[in-house]
């Protein structure tokens, strides 16, 4: 016999946690966005071409992409996991709704009830 996986979430901690996760989530654009911008400043004062152009390709092929990376993939999970929440509660509100409706249906004979 095996045993299966039981469930229970709260749907509406788990929004919350969203929710919470999805304000992180956009505070970094901001932080980011300066940390791109102070490399370039960084750039700008060294007066070594090579440093500078190094600097360029540090942003380009390095600091642009992760970043774009991180807010790309947070939102794409974040997304996800909201969607996956929200499955979860319908099933439950179905569920709730076949078992009242099954419930409401079953006609028991006098007999069965043992009297």
């Amino acid at each position: 016999m095996t045993d299966m996986a039981v469930w229970s979430i709260d749907v509406g901690t788990a929004r919350a946690v969203i929710s919470s996760t999805a304000g992180s989530v956009s505070a970094l654009e901001e932080p980011l966005a300066r940390l791109q911008g102070a490399v370039e400043g960084i750039a700008a004062a060294v007066p070594s071409a090579q440093v500078q152009e190094a600097l360029g390709a540090l942003i380009e092929n390095g600091v642009v992409p992760a970043t774009t990376d991180v807010l790309e993939r947070s939102t794409t999970i974040l997304t996800g996991t909201s969607e996956a929440v929200g499955h979860y509660a319908n099933g439950d509100l179905a569920m709730a709704s076949t078992a009242a409706s099954s419930a409401s249906t079953v006609h028991l004979s006098v007999s069965a009830l043992g009297r």
